[in-house]
């Protein structure tokens, strides 16, 4: 057998997922972080979505249906160990609500965040309205500028036959 390449943590939540897993995802769930720590298989990154910023984890699919995750972090090692690099297993949960994705962004104690860039996005007033202040209105009222193409002056003739 091989030397891994990764040493290898978990938080103890982690582990009680594995425990109360049924046997025959536990079993998919071992090998596939066997593969993970002898360097055999990665994970695919995770992002910032929805203010859950999971950016510096990795998700696996443990199984054919891709029904559970296994959402884990590559991170430095403590000092004094023989590797550089560990595996760290934040959770193994179904896939279903984002239950193992929600399960990592508590278990790792973040913060929902609102300032991400489609949020930013979204909040953002349209430059394209102006505000107006009309004698009769202390308050400003909005209206949209004139747009860049001016309408036509004269109704455009119709192809075709006429009735």
């Amino acid at each position: 057998m091989s030397f891994p390449k990764f040493a290898f943590a978990a938080d103890p939540r982690a582990l009680d997922d594995l425990r109360e897993a049924p046997t025959e995802i536990r079993d998919l769930a071992l090998l596939s972080l066997q593969d993970l720590v002898h360097g055999e298989q990665r994970g695919q990154r995770l992002d910032d979505r929805h203010g859950q910023d999971l950016s510096d984890c990795r998700k696996l699919y443990v199984d054919a249906k891709v029904d559970w995750r296994i959402v884990y972090q590559e991170r430095p090692t403590p000092a004094g160990s023989l590797h550089k690099r560990e595996i760290f297993l934040v959770a193994m949960r179904p896939r279903a609500g984002f239950e193992a994705y929600n399960t990592a962004f508590h278990r790792l104690g973040r913060t929902r965040t609102t300032s991400s860039p489609r949020a930013t996005a979204a909040r953002a007033r349209s430059p394209r309205t102006v505000p107006v202040h009309t004698s009769a209105s202390p308050t400003p009222q909005r209206r949209t500028a004139p747009s860049a193409t001016a309408a036509p002056t004269a109704p455009l003739a119709q192809k075709g036959p006429s009735r």
